[in-house]
């Protein structure tokens, strides 16, 4: 299961963890694994592109952390966060969304 852990800290985006695989199907055939990664990669190049952020993945581990966020960091994370509902809306049993107040 693909498990998406967001943080917030006084109603702002602060950070994001997503981790795991969604064993939908097998390796190179997971459609649910290749829409979050599509999703996460598109995520990661927006922040670093459009809000000098840069995110750490390590294999299946996008670990995002927001010092200083703002309206733009906020719109590119809820953006990434709605995409991110949409796949759990029609694949619940292979990722789960997490959002936790800090």
């Amino acid at each position: 299961m693909i498990q998406v852990n967001v943080q917030t800290k006084d109603n702002w985006i602060i950070g994001m963890n997503v981790k795991g695989h969604a064993e939908y199907a097998e390796h190179g055939n997971d459609l649910v694994c290749a829409g979050v990664s599509c999703i996460m990669f598109g995520l990661c190049n927006a922040l670093d592109m459009l809000c000098n952020i840069e995110a750490e993945a390590v294999s299946n581990n996008i670990n995002i952390n927001i010092e200083k966020p703002n309206d733009h960091t906020q719109l590119v994370m809820q953006t990434a966060i709605i995409q991110l509902q949409t796949v759990e809306q029609q694949f619940s049993q292979f990722i789960k969304i997490k959002i936790q107040e800090v």
